[in-house]
């Protein structure tokens, strides 16, 4: 009886031995097969819009540094914001629409002695 199981428990392993070696299956993960189509692409090329320059010679921008004291911590946000530095420009945030259509809107007005289209961009 011993070497009925010996004989069958051999041939089995061997039989394993040689199936594991015969045919190597190598099964690619959804992640590895992510990583070799992104791997080719090149990143797109990305170009700096240029400023547009103001047509009135009086305006100018520059960039402000404003903190959000409204955040929790002792690392509040920092952000960068445009300022109009023009005496004669006005601008104000003024509410359109009701409801659920409300939004805000920036006016600018110009009170320079030039044509006020000068800062209808701005």
């Amino acid at each position: 009886m011993k070497t009925i199981n010996r004989k069958s428990l051999f041939i089995s392993g061997l039989c394993a031995v040689a199936l594991s070696f015969g045919t190597v299956a190598y099964a690619e993960k959804g992640a590895e097969t992510l990583v070799r189509l992104t791997k080719g692409s090149l990143p797109a090329k990305v170009e700096a819009a240029t400023p547009m320059a103001h047509k009135c010679a009086l305006c100018t921008d520059t960039l402000a540094t404003v903190v959000d004291k409204g955040t929790k911590g002792p690392n509040h946000l920092v952000t960068k914001v445009s300022r109009h530095n023009c005496a004669a420009c006005e601008t104000r945030i003024v509410t359109e629409g009701t409801g659920k259509a409300k939004r805000d809107v920036a006016m600018h007005t110009c009170a320079a002695d030039l044509k006020a289209a000068c800062c209808a961009s701005n």
